[in-house]
């Protein structure tokens, strides 16, 4: 599948790759570059492969509310809360953002790779209706991203995790970068229009970039960090499950036993940790790399991983066995950038 801004990407010379059955761009100039402009000034992604999925109704709120993790009944119109769909196991389904429109209309953005698995499970108990292929999803993300965006929008006012609706264009302040920046939801010609307007003022990023931006952000990714194998506790997503409410998957989750808990690991000698390496105090192994990557922002390996929790210690000095060789790492906290 491509998006609708596909043409442009190879106008842009990106290099193109399959993502979640999409032909999705990866980079255009070069990782690095991409991700220090994001953090230093500002990037643009095209994000379309997304999901988006809108429920309507006077029963759309209680639904959404016994189906996702957080607290529905926290949100007012304008606001946009971050939250999971679960198993009847307590396994993650999904991790979502939810759009309250009004008190009968929401939209839910949800991963690429999950998108008919959420319509059939969601639809199981609210009819859905989605408007992924009717609509385009941009990324503003970095520092200069507000000044740029209201050259063509008054979103100065809007608040993190809150949006704004302009024209049919729906604009939040939201991103999977850990910097300041905004998601962009419009038709497909207003969609392609600015994109084409962005690109004038903003470095264009592929999902290579977002990956790296994501993790050193401290960001989960679906297949990675959560999955049907994952609960949000052993993702250490604790936060964003309230336990006082009704959902499902809520029994398993009072039930569960968690033995492995997400943290993050730095490298103190020259490498990268990627997915499955394995982690170790002495001989004995406490963790595997679940992402990691080279930060150019902080020079050095970083990785989210999950560990046994009793060894999950900020600090603590541990060895990664990268391809045969063990090299000297240490346990911390994410984000590992912040802003």
């Amino acid at each position: 599948m491509r998006t609708p801004l596909y043409s442009i990407h190879k106008e842009l010379n990106a290099k193109i790759s399959e993502f979640a059955g999409w032909e999705m761009p990866i980079f255009y100039s070069s990782i690095k570059e991409e991700v220090l402009a994001v953090r230093n000034a500002c990037g643009v992604f095209d994000v379309s492969h997304m999901g988006r999925i809108f429920i309507r109704g006077p029963s759309a709120k209680d639904t959404l509310e016994y189906l996702t993790t957080n607290l529905i009944s926290k949100l007012s119109p304008g606001k946009v809360q971050y939250s999971m769909l679960v198993n009847q196991r307590g396994t993650v389904i999904d991790d979502i953002t939810v759009y309250m429109l009004d008190e009968e209309n929401f939209m839910l953005c949800v991963n690429a790779i999950n998108r008919q698995k959420v319509i059939n499970w969601i639809s199981k108990h609210h009819p859905v209706e989605d408007l992924s292929e009717s609509t385009v999803q941009i990324a503003l993300q970095g520092r200069d991203s507000p000044k740029l965006l209201s050259e063509f929008f008054p979103v100065e006012g809007i608040k993190y995790y809150h949006f704004k609706v302009f024209d049919n264009i729906i604009i939040s302040r939201t991103g999977y970068t850990g910097e300041d920046g905004f998601e962009i939801y419009a038709g497909l010609k207003e969609g392609v229009e600015l994109f084409k307007k962005f690109l004038e003022h903003a470095k264009p990023c592929g999902l290579g970039a977002r990956d790296v931006l994501r993790i050193e952000a401290g960001f989960p990714l679906y297949g990675h960090e959560i999955s049907e194998e994952i609960t949000p506790f052993e993702a250490s997503l604790d936060k964003f499950v309230c336990m006082e409410k009704e959902f499902i998957g809520r029994k398993a989750l009072m039930e569960t036993q968690v033995n492995r808990k997400l943290f993050g690991l730095e490298l103190l000698e020259k490498g990268v940790p990627r997915e499955g390496y394995k982690i170790y105090v002495e001989d004995r192994t406490i963790g595997v790399v679940s992402s990691g990557t080279y930060s150019p922002t902080l020079d050095r390996g970083i990785a989210l991983c999950f560990v046994d929790p009793n060894y999950r210690k900020e600090g603590l000095e541990v060895y990664v066995d990268i391809r045969g060789k063990r090299l000297k790492a240490r346990l911390r906290s994410y984000p590992f950038v912040r802003r």
